[in-house]
């Protein structure tokens, strides 16, 4: 790991709240800048494997490849397609294919950007079973972290990279609330040799559209980062409409217990299941309802966002979903995390004081990340809430539509036309 010392970071003491990938990223960073940092991760162990996928510009595992955050090897696979399929009785059984976008995406495993992060941390930073429950800013200007076994530390900055719900975001503004957008995601996996054939999932992503939503297919590396012909994994993901006053409803176990945003693989009730799974049959073409019908322990979460007013206060800041919350549709959840800490350890470089350093990183990724909010928005404006038959569209008539509602260019992607 490549280590450097600027005279900013050196001896700053730096606590870090949250130890998944916006967690690792900070730590990253401010270890190399000459901080000493200690993080703290509420699980009792390590993060497990998500199998989820994520899909980022080929670029950008470049630029990770160069900053020494990934192996060179890190397994991924090119995404040169991104294209928006309809289901119709004459396409069946893979669908009418309106609009096929070039594209240049590395697509690749949560668990294994994950794990190529979390080695780089030095385990004696990374503290699991901590779980913080309540920041405090002293008179001193150092901020005052309480964990769940009542004891306390003082540091001279804290870092909040606890999610979505994070203890950060509430501390700092209290009255900012999340938002439900209407609709979860429903999501699954399925090794490819469950399947009788894998061509159709080459070459890219596969965005299928139908009323009231759309659903994302397209391969990720499988277990033990496998990217050989047979041991991929598929990993999908379908917005299903849920009115807000039904939520509670689907949100409630196989237990009889109503979870807070989302149903864990493994815990969703088998008729829950069997509803989706049915509507899966209903609305997409046939290749893909049998991907989503062999999926074993489907799993589910609530669609929020949310803007703040600012990334810092005092010496307390955000970094990834703890500060604004965009939608999924964006496709930037870990790279904004990631986007946030190298940002953060870039301004302390740049100040001579930390303070300084603070507000002017704080400003600007306010703007940024608000405004991949709003980009969010839109997109479930387009693929969701007023998504259109895309049968009797073509590539066209299809762009003409998108960019008509899709009008914020992503920051992080470039080509606005490519997200999910």
């Amino acid at each position: 790991m490549a280590e450097t010392v600027h005279e900013n970071g050196r001896g700053l003491k730096v606590g870090i709240v949250g130890g998944s990938i916006a967690g690792c990223m900070t730590a990253i960073e401010l270890v190399r800048l000459g901080c000493d940092v200690t993080l703290f991760e509420r699980t009792g162990e390590e993060l497990k494997d998500r199998g989820a996928g994520i899909g980022v510009p080929s670029s950008v595992i470049d630029t990770f490849i160069k900053r020494d955050l990934v192996d060179a090897d890190i397994p991924y696979f090119s995404g040169h397609s991104f294209m928006r399929i309809w289901r119709t009785d004459q396409h069946q059984p893979y669908g009418y294919l309106a609009w096929d976008q070039p594209s240049n995406l590395a697509l690749l495993n949560w668990g294994g950007l994950y794990r190529n992060l979390r080695k780089r941390v030095p385990n004696h930073v990374y503290r699991t079973g901590h779980r913080v429950t309540a920041l405090q800013e002293q008179t001193n200007g150092r901020v005052e972290v309480t964990l769940s076994d009542g004891s306390r530390q003082e540091f001279d900055l804290v870092v909040c990279a606890d999610g979505y719900a994070s203890l950060g975001r509430r501390t700092l503004f209290p009255d900012v609330a999340i938002r439900y957008a209407g609709y979860v995601l429903w999501r699954g996996f399925l090794m490819e040799h469950e399947m009788s054939e894998s061509q159709p999932l080459e070459s890219g992503v596969r965005c299928l559209g139908y009323p009231g939503g759309h659903g994302i297919f397209y391969f990720v590396p499988g277990p033990g980062d496998s990217i050989a012909f047979g041991k991929r994994l598929i990993n999908w993901g379908m917005y299903v409409p849920v009115p807000e006053p039904e939520l509670a409803a689907f949100l409630t176990d196989k237990e009889g217990n109503v979870r807070e945003g989302s149903l864990s693989p493994g815990s969703m009730p088998l008729a829950t299941e069997r509803a989706l799974k049915q509507k899966a049959h209903e609305r997409i073409p046939g290749y893909y309802a049998e991907v989503v019908e062999k999926s074993p322990d489907t799993f589910a979460y609530a669609i929020y966002d949310c803007e703040v007013p600012a990334y810092r206060k005092g010496r307390i800041c955000l970094v990834g979903d703890a500060g604004a919350f965009a939608r999924p549709h964006s496709a930037a959840g870990a790279l904004k995390g990631i986007n946030d800490a190298t940002a953060l350890s870039e301004a302390l470089k740049a100040h001579s004081s930390v303070d300084e350093a603070l507000a002017q990183w704080s400003a600007v990724q306010t703007e940024t990340d608000n405004n991949l909010v709003r980009f969010g928005n839109q997109l479930g404006r387009a693929l969701v809430r007023e998504i259109p038959d895309w049968s009797k569209m073509d590539a066209t008539s299809m762009e003409k539509w998108f960019t008509s509602i899709v009008t914020i260019q992503s920051e992080f992607f470039g080509s606005k036309e490519q997200k999910s």
